[in-house]
């Protein structure tokens, strides 16, 4: 042959072969299809809401379409198996799998392993794994129910626990233990055996089974293997004895159970032998009756209870320390009642009574202070005070005590007569129906000295009205007509006003009032009679002309000058000394 018509011929051979290659290519480009799932493997076309993605292919193994699952965001592969079907449907779900698949975290570490047959069903080993690429569970299925020995393990390897399936339920019994690889429990999954856990590898605790139920002694075990409590069951529900048992033997807790309730009494004890809590339930485990003890045996706390249902609907509760009742508290719901008392070495120091959010009854209120406590008594009616009313003290170094207020009270206001007790000093007034104060009010020492005398009339004050220092001392005196002050008059001026103690720094006011309006001259003079001021007032109670005002040495330091009322200017004048007793004295 010649050599033209060779090189003819290798020539056409390497184009023929060029073009199957680029139509393979092509084939292979054809036969693949992506398509976009998001988080849940739902079928979507948005590329923001996916996640994934799933390459179909129209390549066959062993009767099925290969398909891969990839990460959209890296396109590193997720799982890997085939499909029965091309057609997905708008769901990708693991159950569309067929024969092996495996499935990858995203930076390739292994995820899960396994098989499914002709029906989507998992069969034979599924293996699962963390995110660390530690084999985490090894599990056996036939035909989608597990079947045989499950193994799990913890991160460092070992076992985890070790269980048998039958028909997809555990059966026989499932061991478990530590990281550290120490068996913390073998478990019974057969109607019939029994359950034992462990710390440390000692025995902690054992349950019976008979029937699939809990039923014969629960034993718990210390690390020294001293019993700590031992309960009955009979048919999954604790029945009869509880015993909890302190380190030294001796029980702690004594409880009595009926069909899973407490019921009866129920005792706690302290390590000395003496009951800490005792208390009686009804046949829902409620407790009606509880009391509490210190080690001594004394009672510290009760309560009594009344039940309705599933809810108490009444309730007594009381406190005692040392033997001696301190708290006291009783509810109602049912009544909408409450009682609420306090009590001091026996003696009740405070009471508080409600009916439908009212007060009622006693109700007794108690301040304690430095040297001495006091103690208020007043009734209620519906809200309202009604009856009689006393305020008691009680000095704390003497014991001694006395009545510090006495009344009584008509519809919520102060009625009838009065009396109060002030140190040294004693206040007697009334009040008229209405609340107000009416008649004589009358403050003086025990000794007899009068302070204040006030007259009043339905809450005004009417007529002579009188106080005296308690060396006798006048220092406020005048008549009041129709509530208004009028007529002469004399009152403490400033701060020293309205206080019974003697005071070589109180001043007074001398002058007239007219039906409440002070009028005409007024003077301002200290304990030695020196005037430290004059005003002037109209009839309509207006400074109108000259005021005064003067130093201690008597001179005139200011001259202000009105005219009915308003304002005309200021002197100050040269330094001038006036005789005493130039102004007369009332």
């Amino acid at each position: 042959m010649r050599l033209f018509t060779v090189k003819l011929l290798l020539g056409a051979l390497v184009l023929i072969c060029i073009t199957i290659s680029a139509s393979a290519s092509a084939n292979a480009n054809a036969n693949s299809q992506k398509v976009l799932l998001d988080a849940h493997w739902k079928v979507v076309k948005d590329e923001k809401q996916a996640q994934y993605y799933l390459k179909k292919s129209t390549e066959v193994i062993d009767g099925n379409y290969k398909a891969e699952v990839y990460y959209k965001n890296n396109d590193m592969l997720f799982c890997a198996s085939a499909l029965a079907d091309n057609k997905i449907g708008k769901t990708l779900t693991s159950e569309q799998f067929r024969g092996a698949y495996q499935c990858y975290f995203e930076d390739g570490k292994p995820y899960e392993q396994g098989f499914r047959n002709g029906q989507g069903q998992l069969h034979g080993l599924l293996k699962k794994y963390i995110a660390t690429g530690q084999l985490y569970v090894e599990s056996h299925y036939e035909n989608g129910v597990k079947q045989g020995l499950e193994t799990a393990y913890w991160n460092g390897g070992n076992i985890r626990y070790k269980v048998n399936f039958q028909k997809g339920k555990e059966v026989g019994i499932s061991e478990h233990f530590s990281p550290e690889g120490e068996v913390t429990a073998k478990i019974c999954n057969d109607p019939t055996c029994v359950s034992q856990y462990f710390n440390l590898g000692k025995l902690n605790r054992e349950t019976h089974r008979v029937d699939g139920l809990l039923h014969g002694t629960e034993t718990t075990w210390g690390l020294n293997g001293q019993v700590i409590s031992t309960q009955e069951f009979v048919k999954d529900k604790r029945q009869g004895d509880y015993f909890e048992y302190f380190d030294n033997g001796k029980v702690e807790r004594h409880y009595q159970y009926q069909a899973d309730y407490q019921v009866g009494e129920q005792l706690t004890y302290y390590e000395n032998g003496q009951i800490k809590l005792k208390e009686v339930t009804n046949d829902k485990g409620d407790a009606l009756q509880s009391i509490e003890y210190d080690e001594q045996g004394q009672i510290k706390k009760t309560t009594d209870s009344k039940y309705q249902g599933n809810r108490w609907v009444y309730r007594k509760q009381q406190r005692f320390s040392k033997g001696q009742l301190i708290e006291s508290t009783e509810n109602d719901i049912l009544k909408n009642w409450s009682l609420s008392e306090d009590y001091q070495q026996g003696e009740l120091v405070s009471r508080s009574e409600e009916l439908d959010k009212k007060l009622t009854g006693l109700h007794i209120k108690s301040f304690d202070q430095t040297d001495v406590n006091t103690v208020s008594r007043e009734y209620f009616n519906e809200g309202k005070r009604e009856g009689p009313y006393e305020m008691v003290k009680i000095d704390h170094k003497t014991g001694k005590r006395w009545v510090a207020e006495q009344g009584q009270y008509s519809n919520d206001k102060p009625s009838g007569k009065w009396k109060k007790q002030q140190e040294d000093t004693s206040l007697t007034f009334s009040y008229d129906a209405q609340g107000e104060l009416d008649g004589e009010f009358r403050n003086e020492t025990s000794s007899g000295q009068l302070l204040e005398l006030i007259n009043f009339n339905h809450g005004k004050p009417e007529g002579l009205v009188q106080r005296y220092a308690t060396d006798g001392q006048l220092y406020e005196k005048g008549e009041y007509r129709n509530g208004q002050q009028d007529g002469d008059w004399v009152y403490t001026h400033g701060e020293f006003g309205f206080n019974p103690m003697p005071n070589p720094e109180r001043h007074y006011w001398y002058g007239r009032f007219d039906l409440g309006k002070q009028v005409g001259h007024w003077e301002l003079r200290n304990t030695e009679d020196y005037v430290l001021e004059i005003a002037n007032y109209d009839e309509q109670g207006r400074l109108h002309g000259k005021q005064y005002e003067f130093r201690d040495n008597g001179w005139i330091e200011v001259i202000n000058s009105f005219h009915h009322g308003e304002f005309l200017n200021r002197e100050i004048p040269p330094p001038v000394i006036t005789s005493d007793h130039v102004f007369p004295i009332f």
